[in-house]
């Protein structure tokens, strides 16, 4: 799995995490959560290091990059490497339709944010 899908799915993970479910489905879930947000964190470490690196700021400082410079054309160069990245989170050991199963009456998830953790479980 690439560190770009984690990047781009920690959101619905978040939302996926809020719903109201089964508790042992729910203690699963949030088991893996922890290994896909800590995953993300590497990311987002790069993230900001690499903006503070291209804007020439410390950690801690404001650091900003607008579009169209040419520090925004290396910044999307070199997040889009990092992104690339395999990382080590294996895929969640259930199916995403038993999470689907356990989720509360009621409570519901987009298509967006089923594609984007589709990935994530064995099917």
């Amino acid at each position: 799995m690439k560190l770009g899908q984690v990047f781009q799915a920690v959101e619905a993970w978040r939302n996926l995490a809020a719903l109201k479910m089964k508790p042992q489905m729910a203690y699963q879930i949030l088991k893996y959560v922890r290994l896909v947000l800590a995953e993300y964190e590497i990311a987002e470490k790069q993230r900001v290091a690499l903006i503070h690196e291209l804007t020439e700021t410390r950690d801690g400082e404001d650091a900003r990059i607008e579009t169209g410079t040419p520090e925004f054309a290396e910044y999307i160069r070199r997040f889009s490497e990092v992104m690339e990245t395999e990382c080590d989170l294996a895929k969640c050991e259930i199916a995403l339709s038993q999470v689907m199963a356990s989720i509360a009456e009621g409570e519901k998830l987009s298509m967006a944010e089923l594609e984007a953790l589709e990935p994530f479980f064995a099917e």
